[in-house]
């Protein structure tokens, strides 16, 4: 059978459309290169467990996200479950659309000045519900913070610096929601709360 001109065009098209969803489909199943682990935890303030660990897990989070504060809590029991095996490393990625993620992620980080990181971290989390310029300053108070220098440091270059680099590093790699983690240099896909326990709990196992 001869084929017109048109239907030499339209098999043409339809061949061409073929192979690109095939590619697609390839590269959408196609295991995520890892992230070098110097690129996501070299100049991180802020980690817990051995820095040498063979297993880390990055988040980039944002203290007013609702689904970041669910998974906090994952976070922090895995942290405890596996504090000699497992390196942790937190980095600011505050989204516009939250109000007082900035403000809450410099609290963070002046209340670090101070030595106490960790301390604001959990507290902004824990009371993220309620989350105003009020309740930070009250949750500083409470932690005996010396309130002037809190203040002033909240608004200093050093602070912003700390978290616009967090948010550069976010960008550079593809961060378009909170949170996202990364375990051993590769992004995760979780659906719930579990996923992630699963994940770095077979990770974990698996250097035994």
């Amino acid at each position: 059978m001869k084929l017109t001109s048109e239907t030499k065009l339209f098999l043409g098209v339809l061949v061409g459309t073929v192979i690109i969803v095939i590619g697609a489909m390839i590269a959408m199943t196609r295991p995520a290169k890892p992230i070098a682990k110097d690129k996501l935890v070299s100049g991180a303030q802020h980690t817990i467990g051995p820095k040498d660990a063979a297993v880390y897990l990055v988040e980039f989070s944002d203290y007013q996200c609702p689904a970041c504060g669910q998974f906090y809590t994952v976070v922090k029991e895995l942290t405890d479950t596996y504090k000699d095996r497992l390196l942790f490393v937190y980095r600011n990625y505050p989204l516009p659309i939250h109000e007082m993620a900035i403000p809450a992620a410099y609290a963070a980080e002046a209340a670090a000045l101070q030595g106490k990181y960790w301390e604001m971290h959990d507290a902004l989390f824990t009371n993220q519900a309620a989350l105003s310029e009020k309740m930070i300053s009250s949750l500083a108070q409470d932690m005996g913070l010396r309130m002037e220098d809190f203040t002033k440091d909240m608004q200093s270059d050093g602070v912003k610096k700390i978290v616009t680099d967090d948010i550069a590093l976010g960008d550079s790699i593809g961060i378009n929601a909170t949170p996202t983690f990364y375990l051993n240099g590769v992004k995760l896909n979780l659906t719930t709360l579990n996923d992630l326990k699963v994940a770095v709990t077979n990770a974990i196992a698996a250097e035994k």
